[in-house]
């Protein structure tokens, strides 16, 4: 380790990942032990735990507890590993957007009403012909018209097919 610019922790996990590269430790291999690393590069267990860290969020290793810390990918297959996450990330935001642009138009073009208002609305004109309901037979009382039982209740506002009868 000569470089003097790079910590310590940095120049272990690049000497590990070009073991890596050239198959001196293949997939499946345990990497060396902390106190192996500690003694083969002349670094404290702070530096050696650091350089398997940075592996390890790279993706190349991964520690079984009890066991060793292995190696599950190359650095290439990390990377493009790591550039498909990515890519999924920036699918996810894409999804996320046009979900808000879905949740715009999903507003009623006059009033910028929600689905839960129009619901709301909705449930709104139902009482309100509910009690136009109730008026009109009143009003057929006044005028001594039976009202027609049999009639159906109040069509659907979106409608208006059905007609009642005298």
């Amino acid at each position: 380790m000569a470089d003097y610019g790079t910590p310590a922790y940095q120049q272990v996990a690049e000497d590990l990942r070009a073991q890596i590269r050239r198959g001196e430790l293949a997939v499946g291999d345990p990497i060396p032990s902390t106190a192996r690393l500690c003694e083969h590069y002349n670094v404290s267990a702070t530096v050696a735990r650091g350089a398997v860290a940075i592996l390890r969020q790279e993706g190349i290793v991964r520690g079984q507890p009890g066991k060793a810390v292995f190696v599950v990918a190359t650095p290439d297959e990390a990377e493009r590993r790591s550039v498909q996450i990515e890519d999924l990330a920036e699918q996810i935001e894409q999804l996320r957007a046009g979900l808000k642009d879905l949740s715009s138009i999903v507003k009623d073009q006059q009033g910028g009403a929600t689905v839960a208002e129009l619901r709301a609305e909705v449930a709104e004109l139902r009482r309100l012909i509910a009690v136009l309901q109730t008026q009109l037979m009143d009003l057929y009382g006044r005028t001594g018209e039976q009202f027609p039982h049999d009639a159906k209740p109040a069509p659907s506002v979106a409608t208006g097919t059905e007609r009642r009868r005298r």
